[in-house]
Formats: C-alpha cells, structure tokens, sequence
C-alpha cells in the first residue's frame, strides 16, 4: 500500500508501463509463504531485467528452487523507500551489479488464490542495464546463484519455470514473458489526431455513444510498434466528467493496453497543467472526480476505481442506465485503494 502515492511519478519518470491483470492459484506451501509478506503488510514486488553490455540478461536461483531454474531479480520496497532507490538495492543484493534503470514496462495486478481465499499482488517490472559483467550476489542467505542469459535461453526458462507446477514459479514465468514482449514492444501514449477517429468508432461501436458525443470528447491513443492498439476518452457533462473506453484492438487484448491507457489519463486528470490543455474542462475544480458507467467493473478495480450505487451517480449516468445498460454500474476514480480491498 506504501508505494501507491508515488506511482504517478515513477510512471512520469520512466514511462507507461502495460498493465494486465493475471490469476494464479497457489499451492499450500507456497500461500503459507505469501501470509508472511501480508503479515508485514507488502503485497508488491519490483522485479529488474538487467540486460548487460553483450545484451544477455542477469538470472537469480534461490536456495528452495528446483535445479537449473532460474529468474529476474525481485524484492520489496521497504516503506518510506523510493521504488526506484529499491530496484536499485534489491538488484545489487541478487546480483552484485550496479544498474541504471531505463524503463518502467510492466505492472502486473495479480489475483493469488488457494481454496476459497485471494489475496491482490502488484508486480512493478523495469528494464536496466548494466556496463558490469561480474555476477556477485550479496544476499546469500536468500540467493543460491546466478547467470546470464541470451534472450532466446530466458524463454526456455519461461517454460522451465513453467514446468515446476509451483504457483509462483508459474507466475514468474508469465510475468518473464509478458516482460520480454513488452521490452520488444514499446508502448507510447499520444493525443487523438483526425485520422484516429474511424479507429474510435470502430473500437466503441458497441458502446452507448453518439456519433456527436464521440466528436466532443477529448482522445489518447495507445501506440505499439507505430500501430494504433487502444483508444480512451473523456467527456464533459453537465454535471461530470465521464471516462469513456478504453477500445482495444483485438490482437492486444489482454497485454494490458487498455489498463495502461487508464492509467495515463488519470495521472494527467490529477494534473492541474495538463487539465488547462483541456478546453472543455479548465471550468472544473481541481479535484472533480472521474466516473464511468461499465458492464464489467472488475476490469477497472484495479485501475483505482470503485463501485458506486446507482442512485449516487450524477444524473447524466443515470439517465443512461436503463434498458438494455440496467444493469450496467457508476464507477468513480478515487487516488488510492483502500488497505480493507487488499
């Protein structure tokens, strides 16, 4: 919960990383070792693929692993600690290396579950380099080994990790490959230009939206590999601010496009300067809330909104809850998630 206030500027720091969300059941043991880090209140990890100067990557073992398998450096960011200043340490302690951090490419949200109980974990990911080629961990009580390996070995010990059938062994493995794409996939973020719009239509034709009320609202697209993915927009009711989207292209549903979309809007919503680039909006008061109206607010829990009952909604939403969208549900952004949803 510590390092939700200071993820707006990491994100302005290093950049928009995806953001999907993944499910892992746990085995006994390995939820019994999960309770000690809820005990002590941390429920992330910030995890460094340390890419060296011959553009192999840095692997870490630890003394309970099967042989041979091996993973990205990991560890906690210790409260009051900058989340950079903590990838920075836990790197050197499990590796030895000295590192720069060059890109914040990844958060994972992950639902852990064993039998009828789920805890939510955040995995912070970055990619760093590093001009030393000497692996030397210095947190032996927690480290067996470590190794560098090309990228074509770092996928065959995704199917390694895999292969183990431990719940967190198999996460990590997810995690290590949903990293390497996005370090092959770069995303940017940019304002809606003209050429966007049949882009928009086509995404949100499904949704509950005049043509009119499309031209108005203010666009961001997501951009991978100088391909539109996702589209997200705002606008100005009489009585609100509405979140419309995000529409993602079908081939990258699922890598977190959308979410990371979410994200980037409303870090520039909570910034005064980037609100007066918003015509439309610069009447609005500094904290006017974000809301939306969806048919599956799990997607956007994790992007720090919550359910709101329908008769609290402006009247605009509720205008269009009905019919066909009665059962759809007022959404608003709040800053940060409570400790009693974790």
């Amino acid at each position: 919960m510590h390092l939700l206030p200071q993820l707006s500027s990491i994100r302005t720091r290093f950049g928009y990383p995806y953001h999907p969300w993944m499910t892992q059941e746990f085995n006994e043991p390995g939820w019994h070792l999960l309770q000690k880090s809820v005990r002590e209140n941390r429920f992330h990890d910030v995890t460094i693929l340390i890419e060296g100067p011959d553009g192999r990557f840095a692997l870490m073992s630890k003394h309970s692993y099967p042989p041979g398998v091996f993973r990205s450096p990991s560890g906690g960011v210790n409260p009051g600690e900058d989340i950079a200043a903590g990838a920075l340490r836990e790197a050197h302690e499990e590796t030895g290396l000295k590192i720069n951090l060059k890109k914040f490419i990844a958060h994972i949200t992950l639902d852990i579950t064993f039998e009828k109980d789920l805890v939510t974990w955040d995995s912070y990911i970055f990619h760093a380099t590093t001009g030393d080629t000497l692996l030397k961990p210095i947190d032996l009580k927690e480290v067996k080994d470590a190794t560098w390996a090309t990228p074509m070995q770092v996928h065959q010990m995704v199917e390694k990790l895999k292969e183990t059938n431990i719940g967190g062994l198999i996460y990590r493995g997810n995690l290590t490959e949903l990293s390497m794409w996005a370090l092959r996939n770069p995303l940017v973020i940019r304002r809606a230009n003209a050429a966007d719009f049949l882009l928009i239509e086509k995404l949100l034709i499904h949704h509950n939206f005049t043509k009119p009320e499309l031209e108005q609202a203010h666009w961001w697209v997501a951009v991978v590999n100088e391909v539109p993915a996702a589209v997200l927009g705002l606008v100005s009711r009489q009585d609100c601010v509405e979140l419309i989207g995000p529409g993602v292209e079908y081939a990258y549903q699922g890598r977190g496009v959308g979410q990371a979309l979410i994200d980037f809007v409303c870090d520039q919503w909570k910034n005064p300067k980037e609100r007066q680039t918003l015509p439309s909006m610069k009447h609005l008061a500094d904290n006017e809330p974000l809301w939306l109206v969806t048919n599956t607010p799990g997607y956007f829990l994790n992007v720090d909104f919550e359910l709101m009952e329908h008769e609290k909604a402006p009247k605009s939403l509720r205008g269009r809850m009905k019919g066909a969208h009665e059962h759809d549900d007022p959404m608003r952004h709040r800053i940060y998630r409570s400790v009693s949803k974790r």
